[in-house]
């Protein structure tokens, strides 16, 4: 493992991994444009980015494609979704739940993701378009798919804000990452017997005080969030 792989806990990824991210990501968001948004010759994703529709297509088609000075901080701002997207660094995970009904009626729920392997055999039906007329396409299975994607799931954080954007044209609210809340957890079960034992008085009473009042702002937070989701609930 790398030293740079070591500090991001994330692995270094080859040029070719890149592409094919950005294959599947501009796929993606276009293609859920498509579900969120009306048809209007002037309201188009393209637009949206700031970027022609052969620009667009080049990328999903190829993988390739050169940021201008800015532009990628644009982008972030302007959708709230991570440079990491764009860059191809990772894509969108896609977890579906299909509902299904068999030959005698009965509903059941198929649950899965949509694989790289089926990103793969997508594109490279996209270069040849072969297949008997009246059949599925890998295209037509992996919108299918994307369709069954749930928009509103928060733990999906990625997806989640990219439907947030398409639906109300500005950045999902910030949220704190599971890596910070650990974070912040961990330095509260830090404080043991044997650390506050070394601090003096005023240093201890100081830390009262300010733990006094984190519990009095975490209990409100609570209280709103709590009252929030019940309004949601009647509504």
């Amino acid at each position: 493992m790398s030293e740079q792989e070591k500090q991001t806990g994330q692995p270094i990824l080859s040029d070719e991994e890149k592409k094919f991210n950005r294959q599947v990501n501009y796929f993606i968001m276009r293609y859920m444009w498509q579900v969120l948004c009306e048809r209007n010759p002037e309201d188009t994703i393209y637009k949206a980015f700031h970027t022609s529709r052969e620009r667009y297509t080049r990328i999903i088609n190829t993988g390739v494609v050169r940021y201008g000075k800015g532009e990628l901080d644009s982008l972030s701002q302007i959708t709230g979704i991570r440079k990491e997207i764009f860059l191809g660094e990772v894509h969108f995970s896609c977890p579906y739940e299909l509902e299904k009904q068999d030959t005698a009626g009965k509903k059941s729920i198929e649950k899965g993701e949509i694989t790289d392997e089926d990103w793969r055999r997508l594109f490279q039906w996209r270069k040849v378009r072969s297949g008997a007329k009246g059949t599925k396409s890998p295209q037509d299975e992996i919108c299918a798919l994307l369709r069954s994607v749930k928009r509103s799931n928060v733990e999906n954080w990625d997806f989640y804000r990219l439907c947030y954007f398409l639906k109300e044209r500005k950045p999902a609210p910030l949220k704190v990452t599971a890596e910070q809340f650990r974070d912040i957890v961990k330095a509260v079960r830090g404080l043991s017997f044997s650390i506050l034992d070394k601090c003096e008085v005023a240093q201890l009473r100081g830390l009262q005080k300010q733990l006094q009042e984190k519990n009095r702002l975490v209990t409100g937070i609570i209280t709103y969030k709590e009252a929030k989701a019940g309004e949601k609930k009647e509504k």
